[in-house]
C-alpha cells in the first residue's frame, strides 16, 4: 500500500472532522436548546442503562456490548470509506461528538477527563480505519486522495451498483494481507481500550 495515500486520506478525514467539530461546538454553544436536545436524550439513556449495571457480570456484559457495537460501526465506516465516503462520515462524526462532549459537560459528567479521552479514542480508531480503507480504495479504483478525484469518481460511478475497479479488490487485499491483519489488530486493541474507558465511570 502507498503509505502517502493513507496519510493523505488521514489528513483529509481529520480536517473534515475537526472543522465539523468546531462548527458543531459553536452551534451547540449558541443554540443549546436545539443542538443539545439530542445530546441530553442520549446522555439520559446512557445514565439509565449504567444505573442498571451493578454486578461484575453485568459490567462485563456491557463491555462486550460496547466492543461489539464499536466493531460493527467501525466495519460499516470502513466499507463506506472504501468508496471514498470518509469525508462525509468525518463531518457527521465531528457534529455528533461535539454535541456529545458539550452535553457531557453540561450534565456534569465526572471525572471531567472521561468524555474527552473517550471521544479521542473513538475518533482515533474511526479515522484510522476509515483512512486505511480509503487508501485501499485508492488502489482498487485508481482514485488519488483529492477533492477533484473523488468528485470525478462519483460522477462516473454514482449510477452503478458496483463502481468500476481499476484493480481487482481480491488482488489488492491479498497484496496487503499482512499489513491489513496488523492494522485490524491495532484497531481492535483501540476499540478494547475505548470500551474499557467507557465503563470506568459505571
Amino acid at each position: 500500500m502507498d503509505k502517502n495515500a493513507f496519510l493523505k486520506w488521514l489528513k483529509i478525514n481529520t480536517l473534515f472532522f475537526v472543522g465539523a467539530f468546531i462548527v458543531g461546538s459553536l452551534l451547540a454553544v449558541l443554540f443549546p436548546d436545539h443542538m443539545l436536545g439530542f445530546g441530553r436524550r442520549w446522555g439520559a439513556s446512557v445514565i439509565a442503562i449504567s444505573r442498571t449495571i451493578s454486578e461484575p457480570v453485568s459490567r462485563k456484559g456491557f463491555f462486550v456490548n460496547i466492543v461489539i457495537f464499536n466493531s460493527f460501526t467501525t466495519f460499516i465506516k470502513s466499507l463506506l470509506s472504501l468508496i471514498f465516503l470518509g469525508p462525509l462520515l468525518s463531518i457527521a462524526m465531528g457534529v455528533f461528538y461535539s454535541i456529545g462532549l458539550i452535553s457531557a459537560f453540561e450534565r456534569g459528567v465526572t471525572p471531567l477527563w472521561h468524555s474527552p479521552v473517550l471521544i479521542f479514542i473513538e475518533v482515533l480508531f474511526s479515522l484510522l480505519a476509515m483512512s486505511y480503507a480509503s487508501a485501499l480504495g485508492s488502489e482498487i479504483f485508481g482514485v488519488l486522495p483529492g477533492k477533484k478525484e473523488i468528485i470525478d469518481f462519483w460522477k462516473e460511478n454514482w449510477k452503478k451498483a458496483i463502481p468500476t475497479q481499476k484493480k481487482d479488490w481480491k488482488a489488492v487485499f491479498k497484496e496487503n494481507k499482512k499489513e491489513l491483519i496488523l492494522f485490524i489488530i491495532m484497531i481492535f486493541v483501540l476499540i478494547l481500550v475505548g470500551a474499557w474507558v467507557e465503563i470506568l465511570t459505571i
